[in-house]
């Protein structure tokens, strides 16, 4: 029986030396960060960790390296998407083999599926590839061009993949995610993935969230959903706002947010290196400009402690 994700899912960063090789000798420090400050698992090889820029050879072992350091308190959901199809089952075989306790995959970008038949048909070719091994469906359309409703997804896939048990859901359609919550009387394990919006994620009835700036700032979303059970609305929504602050001036900086978000770590005790190109690293200046933006706003207040 698969046991659903509660709380926090950090999607880890993949650390980088400064020749952009991978650097595995950080994870160890960096699974004690998140273990230690609450989060209960991480979303490896994604987004927010440059997937899609590492070889097939590099995202098998970075998943190996969280299974190391994975255990019953932090556990890992490796991402296999792709857009070769027979790359992702390798990846999904993988990921089967070493241990992890699921596995997620967008839908292919270049070649896009047009409809739900060819989403879940793609999804069922994937999943199969290990039959006892959970699989969510990661629904991101901001960066597959993939808008395809969810809720619509699963009802054309509950009979089909056996193994699909929920849906990492990076998006604002919150009706659509509402349907998704409720269907088949809560069947699926719906994680959120919009940070900035958690607030608005938990009054629609998520459970679990993934996100990147769990990473750094898990303490600020576990008092707000805190907050939320014990009905202290203004509480939260001053959290939330915080957290939106902080994005902003992750933005703004002059480099995207993944490069931005990235650099922190470090300030954390946990450096994870450049990002890889075409993402831009972050400069010394503006990394100053960075620090001094977050530390005016009071954002080390809430953040990640190392032990």
């Amino acid at each position: 029986m698969h046991s659903r994700y509660r709380g926090l899912v950090a999607a880890p960063f993949t650390p980088f030396r400064s020749d952009l090789s991978v650097n595995l000798d950080v994870i160890p420090a960096y699974a004690r960060l998140l273990r230690d400050n609450g989060v209960s698992a991480a979303f490896v090889c994604g987004t927010t960790g440059e997937g899609l820029s590492l070889t097939q050879a590099e995202r098998m072992q970075v998943a190996e390296a969280w299974m190391k350091v994975a255990d019953e308190k932090l556990r890992v959901i490796v991402h296999v998407g792709h857009n070769s199809l027979t790359d992702a089952q390798e990846l999904t075989r993988h990921a089967a083999k070493i241990g992890a306790s699921a596995v997620s995959a967008f839908a292919p970008c270049f070649f896009k599926p047009r409809d739900h038949d060819e989403l879940v048909d793609w999804c069922q070719r994937l999943a199969g590839a290990a039959p006892g091994l959970p699989f969510y469906y990661y629904n991101i359309p901001s960066m597959t061009g993939v808008s395809l409703k969810v809720a619509p997804f699963l009802a054309k896939a509950a009979s089909v993949i056996p193994s699909l048990v929920g849906v990492k859901y990076t998006h604002e359609d919150m009706p659509d995610y509402q349907e998704c919550v409720k269907f088949g009387d809560g069947r699926y394990d719906i994680l959120f993935g919009r940070d900035e919006l958690l607030l608005e994620g938990w009054q629609a009835q998520a459970l679990g969230a993934v996100g990147s700036t769990y990473n750094y700032s898990a303490p600020l979303y576990l008092q707000l959903i805190e907050h939320l059970k014990a009905g202290r609305a203004t509480e939260a929504r001053a959290l939330q706002d915080k957290a939106i602050k902080m994005i902003a001036i992750c933005n703004g900086v002059g480099v995207s947010h993944l490069a931005a978000s990235k650099a922190l770590m470090g300030l954390l005790g946990v450096d994870c290196g450049p990002t890889r190109p075409p993402v831009r690293a972050i400069s010394a200046a503006q990394f100053a400009d960075l620090k001094q933006k977050l530390e005016r706003m009071g954002f080390f207040s809430t953040a990640c402690k190392a032990a």
